[in-house]
Order: C-alpha cells, then structure tokens, then sequence
C-alpha cells in the first residue's frame, strides 16, 4: 500500500509540473522581449536629448504622463513635459546615459529604475558629468509601444576624483 501511494504521490508532482519550461520566477520571453523595449525607449529618450529634440522625447510619454523634477512641481500632460525638455537658448545637452538597474513588467504596466549621467554646455561653459538615480512607471500603449506614465528622477551624490 506504501508503494501504490508513494507512486500515487511521485505521478502527482508530475503531473503538476507538466508543461513548464521554466520556474514561476524565470522571466519569460515576452517580459525578455518588453525590457529590451523599455531599454530601447529609454535610449532614444537619450539621444532626442543630446540632440535637443524635445518633441521626440515628449512623444516618448503617455498622453497623461507626468514628470517629478528635482525642486520643482509636477508637471502633467505631454504639452508641458515637451516645454519643460525644451533647452533655452545657450544651453545643450552633450551627454546622457541611463543605466537601469531592474526593469519589472506586470502585463501591461512596468517600472524600471536605475541611475543616470548628465553633461552639458551653459553658454559655451562646459559642466558635469552629474549623476543621480530615476525610477519610472512605464505604460504599453494600445499601439504596443511602452511609454513613461510616470517619470521621477533626483541627483545623487557625485562620484569621481
């Protein structure tokens, strides 16, 4: 009798396990796939900001997306996030580099943080690189694409000689 429930129990388990491929908290290929989308988003944010195209980079956020500037109020709605991205005259950015330390997709929402480089010009006056960290609330789009909902960002402590 041992043995018929033993063989009972062992069946069981393996019924239970059929089918998977990999452990519950292995990222599956579609997840693979949408963190190389938001990593890719998050580059071409970078470079429309090298090239001061602030059009890019706002259509880059959700139509409701809001960004938290560092001593600033919050700004809501791709029309103010364009103008708030948009450099005044004398000033460019020369370098931007985000480097995201967990990107977590949840179906249709994810977030992703990490830490950023920025340096610039100021009317000819070269400045940084300054660093910081970021976290942001991505949003995929009925178009499929990932967009930033919710975008939030402070300067850390400065690292170097």
């Amino acid at each position: 009798m041992r043995r018929i429930v033993t063989a009972l129990l062992l069946a069981l388990g393996a019924a239970a396990c059929a089918g998977r491929s990999a452990p519950e908290d292995a990222p599956s290929a579609s997840a693979a796939s949408d963190s190389a989308a938001i990593h890719a988003a998050a580059t071409a944010f970078s470079a429309a900001y090298v090239r001061g195209d602030a059009a890019a980079m706002a259509a880059l956020y959700t139509e409701d997306g809001v960004i938290f500037p560092e001593r600033s109020a919050a700004i809501q709605g791709r029309a103010g996030i364009e103008r708030y991205w948009t450099l005044p005259a004398g000033r460019q950015i020369t370098m931007h580099r985000l480097t995201p330390a967990r990107i977590e997709v949840h179906g249709d929402v994810a977030h992703d943080y990490g830490t950023f480089e920025i340096a610039g010009e100021r009317d000819g006056q070269a400045w940084g690189p300054d660093r910081g960290k970021y976290v942001v609330v991505w949003k995929r789009g009925t178009d499929g694409a990932w967009r930033m909902y919710l975008d939030m960002w402070n300067r850390g402590p400065q690292q170097g000689p």
